[in-house]
């Protein structure tokens, strides 16, 4: 079987705000559009074997999304780079590719970003960072969809500081760090409204610099502040 390959890729501009899916079908049609010998599923509507290890919230530009596919012979990895390039809308560029081991898959440990802050917000911003820092919980309810049509919305309580172990400012750019806990992330939506800015329309500023996949360092000097808010 062949190993899988990583692609490390950056989205900005308005492919941003594509959604999850169609970020993979983009993926998926400049693959195909580029040549490359992608392993497909069996059965009776194939496609292409291929994941991006850590979903990107719509409007959330990124440095370091990685996309895990599998290709059924070699290529050298700057071939690859330099096909899919050409076959990718602008705001879409791929930047590093490289086989990984089978084993352990590549799962998204931690995650770094960023959000500048516009002028005259730094005075307002600063004492809700200070307090979400020396807050020992800072619970808040998340609302998902019904199970079935015509009930109730969801709704979930979290407590975001063990979600959101590292928090900074400075005059001209917030930085957070999110981190799992099991299987629960916070949204970086989440992070924006708890310290009281605007979970939709600040989203679409916000950068996720880099991801720790278990497999390799986060991007040098994209790894966010030292100082930070302590988990519980």
């Amino acid at each position: 079987m062949p190993l899988p390959w990583g692609l490390w890729m950056v989205i900005e501009g308005d492919v941003r705000f594509l959604a999850h899916r169609d970020c993979a079908r983009l993926i998926e049609r400049a693959g195909a559009r580029a040549h490359l010998p992608l392993k497909y599923t069996e059965g009776f509507n194939p496609h292409p074997v291929l994941s991006l290890v850590l979903p990107r919230p719509v409007g959330v530009a990124s440095r370091d999304d990685l996309v895990v596919l599998r290709l059924t012979e070699p290529l050298p990895g700057k071939e690859i780079l330099t096909r899919m390039n050409r076959q990718v809308p602008s705001g879409v560029r791929f930047t590093r590719a490289e086989t990984l081991a089978s084993r352990p898959r590549p799962k998204a440990l931690r995650a770094w970003y960023e959000w500048p802050v516009p002028p005259g917000r730094a005075e307002a911003l600063a004492p809700r960072v200070e307090a979400f820092r020396e807050a020992a919980s800072w619970p808040i309810e998340r609302h998902g969809a019904p199970r079935r049509r015509g009930e109730p919305a969801r709704t979930r309580r979290l407590d975001l500081t063990p979600l959101v172990p590292q928090l900074a400012f400075d005059a001209h750019r917030l930085h957070w760090t999110l981190a799992p806990v099991g299987d629960v992330w916070a949204r970086p939506a989440e992070v924006l409204e708890a310290l009281g800015l605007d979970g939709r329309v600040d989203l679409a500023s916000v950068v996720r610099t880099a991801v720790d996949y278990g497999i390799q360092p986060p991007a040098q000097g994209a790894q966010g502040p030292t100082a930070h808010k302590d988990s519980p």
